[in-house]
């Protein structure tokens, strides 16, 4: 067949001959596409069973090989931001969250996460902020209420994190570490009538919770029964045994039993892990002083009020040791120092009244001793009945 117009021919069989390279373009288009979502899939599951496995540098990894060939691929971000905070590298996984949330910033477990990882950061007040702009995206999730509440617990808010705590057990009461934290809020604020509901429910819930040990070991031993407390920290211990206030706990609960060479070697394990706390070394002065090491109690406690100043049990200890050791003047000073930092102390009262007394100024000992009564400490009514005659 013989075509009429050459011109009007050329152009049809341009168009034809364009028309199967654009067809064969689109389709190799189409398939790089599938190719490389179906290679981002693959990795991303792959990481996310790494992830569910536990095996967080595996999934790093992975994440990582990912985003160096595509660093476009936002959600693998937000997965390694996951892996490196379970890896305790808050810094780049806080860079990670803040790189996806730039993308999705009404991303509500985005947000969350990140949260969490200000909070790993000890950036409470800021978390605290996050957490709340996580629950105004998603105000049913039970989760964010809690972690919400744990972070203004880290603020001392005890009222804010009470509410949030509520919240979240009114949404989901299976829970462990949310009744735990309200049971130590109560014991914090000294509602320990209410503590031990929560703390027993959150045991119920998980028999192998850390927290939940440690915090009714806690009650307690503030409820006056250091053998439970010890028999829950013990608990705890089997779970975390490198918690350095857990083990400070326990040399305080040993303490109140009077075993002190157990005492004494829970506060060393104690301070071998994080020697930071003035408690830490006020407590194992204690130990030292009924154990009648004075020299190494002096040191203690002279080393807890290098760290804090104000602590007047360590001032009032050394006033102790002291006495103990017949030095009435450094005794005097001593204790006299302890109560102008904390007039209403009824121990270094009667203390300072009885050296008061023993070096012959028996008028004046006897009226801090007096004080010390009236600030209901039984042991000095008893020596102003017996020493005064009063």
């Amino acid at each position: 067949m013989k075509l009429v117009n050459p011109i009007l021919s050329k152009r049809i069989l341009d168009m034809i001959e364009n028309t199967k390279h654009s067809a064969l373009i689109l389709c190799i288009i189409l398939t790089l596409g599938i190719h490389k979502a179906f290679a981002q899939t693959s990795i991303l599951d792959q990481a996310k069973q790494a992830i569910e496995d536990m095996e967080y540098s595996e999934a790093l990894k992975l994440l990582d090989s990912s985003l160096v060939i595509h660093p476009t691929w936002e959600e693998h971000y937000f997965y390694r931001s996951v892996v490196l905070q379970k890896l305790r590298r808050y810094e780049e996984s806080l860079g990670d969250i803040n790189t996806f949330l730039t993308i999705h910033p009404t991303n509500a477990e985005a947000v969350h996460n990140k949260a969490t990882i200000l909070s790993d950061l000890r950036q409470f007040q800021e978390s605290l902020i996050f957490h709340q702009k996580a629950i105004q995206l998603k105000p049913n999730e039970a989760q964010y209420y809690a972690t919400a509440g744990i972070a203004a617990f880290d603020l001392n808010q005890f009222d804010l994190a009470e509410m949030y705590l509520k919240e979240s057990i009114a949404m989901d009461q299976s829970v462990a570490i949310t009744h735990s934290y309200l049971g130590l809020i109560y014991i914090l604020q000294q509602r320990l009538a209410e503590a031990r509901n929560p703390l027993d429910l959150a045991l119920a819930i998980d028999p192998d919770s850390y927290h939940a040990s440690f915090h009714r070991g806690l009650y307690y031993r503030l409820s006056g029964y250091p053998d439970s407390a010890l028999f829950d920290y013990q608990r705890a211990l089997a779970i975390k045994s490198n918690d350095y206030k857990l083990h400070l706990n326990i040399c305080i609960a040993y303490l109140d039993m009077k075993m002190y060479e157990e005492a004494l070697a829970s506060c060393n394990q104690s301070i071998a892990l994080n020697g930071s706390l003035a408690e830490q070394y006020v407590n194992r002065g204690v130990a030292y002083l009924n154990l009648e090491r004075y020299s190494e109690a002096l040191v203690d406690f002279d080393h807890a009020l290098s760290i804090r100043p104000d602590n007047v049990r360590a001032q009032l200890s050394r006033a102790k040791v002291f006495y103990k050791t017949n030095q009435m003047n450094k005794a005097i000073e001593a204790a006299g120092k302890a109560i102008n930092m904390k007039p209403d102390f009824a121990d270094a009262h009667h203390l300072y009244g009885i050296l008061l007394i023993t070096t012959g100024r028996k008028n004046d000992g006897c009226r801090h001793v007096e004080t010390a009564c009236e600030l209901h400490d039984s042991y000095a009514c008893e020596t102003l009945g017996n020493v005064c005659g009063k």
